[in-house]
Formats: structure tokens, sequence, C-alpha cells
């Protein structure tokens, strides 16, 4: 494992681990206390609170990905072609995603409504992780596929 792909995940790690604890010991006043847990659980703060994190999470990631691909880049001049197909490629998977967002809302009974901007960015995430999903089935297959046939 290289030393970027190592601090991107620990980085990752410890975005997780502080939401996952913050998720379990939060109650609605905003006091730190375990044995408030179904209070916690029922809380509209707290699902705000972990929306705002997954687009922390999210951001986090996205540019993690790309300052370590850039670090990269610059270390090895051979592989700048590919990490430029690969980044043009993730901004139009984005593109994608968020073209193909419809931002309608979703009937739900909470005290705040969601704006169109939260619909249109949470539906882009969606659509984005539904494409990757395909894209990893795909390269699962072809590389089945592949191997079988190269060794006929």
């Amino acid at each position: 494992m290289s030393k970027a792909l190592r601090i991107l995940l620990i980085c990752l790690l410890a975005i997780s681990a502080v939401t996952l604890v913050a998720f379990y010991i939060q109650n609605s006043t905003g006091i730190f206390v375990i044995s408030n847990l179904a209070e916690a659980m029922a809380s509209q703060n707290m699902v705000d609170v972990l929306m705002y994190v997954s687009y922390v999470m999210l951001f986090a990631a996205i540019l993690l990905v790309v300052i370590l691909t850039i670090m990269q880049m610059a270390d090895n001049r051979k592989t700048l072609k590919r990490t430029g197909i690969i980044l043009l490629l993730a901004v139009v998977l984005i593109g994608v995603s968020f073209l193909l967002a419809s931002g309608d809302p979703v009937p739900v009974s909470i005290d705040a409504e969601p704006t169109y901007a939260q619909f249109k960015l949470t539906d882009t995430v969606l659509i984005m992780s539904y494409i990757l999903v395909v894209v990893a089935f795909v390269a699962l297959i072809w590389g089945g596929v592949r191997k079988l046939i190269q060794n006929r």
C-alpha cells in the first residue's frame, strides 16, 4: 500500500471514528451523555449533524484524493497523462450525477424541510454511488472474463 493511500485511509478513519462517537453520545441539548441514547436517536439535531458530517466526509475524501493524486504526479511524471484522464473522468462523473439529480422533495415528517440544494446534493451523491457500484461490478466481471480468455 502506498504512503499516500495509507494517509488517506487514516484521515477518513479518524473522521469516521469521531462521527460514530458523536452519534452515540450527543443528545438534543448538545450535552454529551451516553445515558440519553433514546433521546439522541430521536433528535432532529442529530439528523442534521449526521447530514453535515456526511457532506464533510464526502468533500474531505474528494479533496484528499485530488491532493494526494497531485502529489504523486509531481513525483512521477510518467503517470501524468493517466492521472489527468482519471481526474477528468471523476469530474465528468460528478457532472453527470449532478445533471441527473432531480432535487425533488421526498415526503418526510420532520420539522425543518431540507432545501432544494440539499436535495440536489443528496441526489447527486446517491446517483454517483449507483454509477460507481455498477462500474465496480462491470470491472469485476470484465476482470474475470479477461483472465479466462488469457488462460485459454
